[in-house]
């Protein structure tokens, strides 16, 4: 509490001085009983008070900054008869943290991924042999029937065919069938036909001048006029050769 020399009287007693000490002490401690019931609406009162009073004599507040960003201000407001007392205003608390700037986050674009397939291996090329030429046909080869002209009724008939490469090369095949029939003059078989076929299962030569036979051959001998038929198909048209007779 601060002193006024201008309270202090001279020619007092010093039992004058001790009981305007107490009187003063008494004042005191009832304005703090009242300021503390009040809480801080009149705290904030005595603080415009204090203000207005200082603006009148000339006088500011004066501020201190608290640690951890407090303002405290203290206001000396002049009591009556000269005295005066501080008068804490409420503290405000500033929160001085400045917002964190947000930093960019990095967006990595993955790259495209381009999947190349392996060739496949090379198949190395075959190559196929064509048939060998020239083939076997009637271009090139010549069947002919020996036989008589003429049978005895009841004698068996009986002659022979004869296919033969007339050209002066070989002619190739892979297979060849024979047959042989006899007819009437009409055309009606009399013997059925009968067929014989050879397979060689690959290309075969048959050389120039070599030659293929088979039988014909009729036991009935029945009295008319007649026709053997015989040929050899290879791998195209078939080479045919004929010839007559009668049985009397």
């Amino acid at each position: 509490m601060a002193w006024n020399h201008d309270d202090v009287a001279p020619n007092r007693s010093r039992d004058d001085l001790l009981s305007d000490v107490v009187r003063r002490g008494e004042r005191i401690r009832s304005r703090r009983r009242l300021v503390g019931g009040l809480g801080g609406g009149v705290a904030l009162l005595l603080a415009v008070a204090g203000v207005v009073t200082l603006a009148g004599t000339g006088r500011e507040p004066s501020t201190q900054l608290a640690a951890g960003g407090r303002a405290t201000t203290t206001l000396a407001v002049p009591t009556t008869g000269g005295t005066m007392f501080a008068v804490d205003a409420p503290t405000t608390t500033v929160d001085a943290t400045l917002p964190t700037a947000l930093e960019p986050v990095p967006t990595t674009v993955p790259e495209p991924v381009t999947t190349v397939a392996a060739a496949p291996p090379a198949v190395p090329e075959t190559t196929v042999p064509g048939p060998k030429q020239p083939r076997c046909g009637p271009g090139v080869m010549q069947a002919t029937i020996t036989m008589a002209s003429s049978f005895a009724a009841g004698q068996p008939v009986s002659g022979q065919a004869v296919l033969r490469n007339t050209s002066g090369a070989p002619c190739y095949y892979f297979s060849y069938t024979a047959r042989q029939e006899i007819t009437d003059n009409l055309g009606n078989p009399v013997v059925p036909g009968a067929a014989l076929i050879a397979d060689a299962f690959e290309d075969t030569p048959f050389g120039p001048g070599q030659t293929l036979t088979q039988p014909v051959q009729w036991s009935a001998g029945v009295p008319g006029s007649y026709v053997a038929k015989v040929s050899w198909s290879f791998d195209g048209p078939p080479v045919e050769a004929t010839a007559t007779f009668v049985v009397a």
